[in-house]
């Protein structure tokens, strides 16, 4: 008999520390999730694509069966700051993640509004630097140069923690409201003007001058995702229990038929989409789904 190979013994234990991205594994791989190492997989997906990065193996707690068909699956959803350690050790191919950690988000419009000192208030911002206490988004390239292509929206919410389906459902929604024009009334989500929406939206904005506007495309960009983790948190957690674009809304029943999971459009069209844009023209629901559906192909994710 073969010795234990001393890669999987332990004495050469690797950590590493990373962000899951996509929670929703291919056939035979159940029970996994893709995650980017910090270090080893640059945040740029133009570097290294989504469907390049790996799936780590996931450490069930110890209440857990661990066997087939029982016990429970893994509840990290993407965006969560993950640890654990490479089972092969130096080689650093097989990753497995041993849990998550507290993940600090950006405090919400009220905590923040009109409240600057940084030295007496956690929740304050500083706008002319990077709160230390929070993490910035991701930007590669000039996304304030005015309008950017739907793909590169997409990337843009990519490395923030979204995974290519979730990514192109909103960019799909956003591209069927404004057609991704920044000047669009209302910023690319086309919040309505004289709603509390578009008044968050504008003091969001307000706060980052004079370095940048509300005209400008990466500060819209950063407005939806501020508000899908805070006051749209609910739109971002339907978004992420979803695993089609297409499909009915999020845990509704069709002529007797379970649709749990399916709709990530339907589900932002619900929870996110301001009641008054869809009377706007030309948005649809239908027409956003056909978007996403494109942007998803175009990105070359599978």
């Amino acid at each position: 008999m073969s010795a234990v190979q001393t890669e999987y013994y332990g004495d050469n234990t690797r950590w590493f520390m990373g962000r899951c991205i996509n929670n929703i594994p291919p056939a035979g791989l159940e029970g996994r999730i893709c995650i980017r190492i910090f270090g080893i997989h640059s945040d740029n997906v133009n570097d290294i694509p989504q469907k390049d990065l790996p799936w780590a193996q996931v450490m069930n707690p110890s209440h857990s069966y661990g066997v087939s068909g029982l016990g429970v699956n893994t509840q990290i959803l993407p965006g969560a700051l993950v640890f654990g350690i490479f089972l092969d050790g130096k080689a650093s191919q097989l990753p497995m993640v041993l849990g998550s950690l507290p993940n600090i988000e950006y405090p919400t419009s009220v905590q923040a509004s009109h409240r600057q000192d940084l030295a007496t208030n956690p929740f304050a911002y500083d706008f002319y630097q990077s709160n230390s206490q929070v993490q910035d988004p991701k930007f590669f390239g000039g996304f304030n140069e005015g309008k950017q292509s739907a793909g590169n929206v997409a990337r843009f919410f990519i490395d923030n923690g979204l995974s290519p389906k979730h990514a192109a459902s909103i960019t799909g929604v956003l591209q069927s409201i404004s057609n991704l024009d920044p000047t669009h009334s209302g910023g690319v989500a086309g919040y309505p003007r004289n709603t509390p929406r578009y008044a968050q939206f504008y003091a969001y904005c307000s706060r980052l001058k004079p370095q940048t506007d509300d005209t400008s495309l990466d500060v819209q960009l950063m407005f939806v995702l501020h508000e899908l983790h805070t006051s749209k948190k609910t739109a971002y957690g339907k978004l992420l229990k979803c695993k089609e674009i297409e499909g009915n809304l999020y845990g509704e029943n069709i002529d007797g038929v379970d649709k749990k999971g399916n709709g990530m459009v339907a589900a932002l069209d619900k929870y996110f989409v301001h009641p008054l844009t869809k009377n706007q023209t030309p948005y649809t629901k239908e027409a956003a789904e056909s978007a996403a559906k494109g942007i998803y192909s175009g990105l070359g994710a599978r």
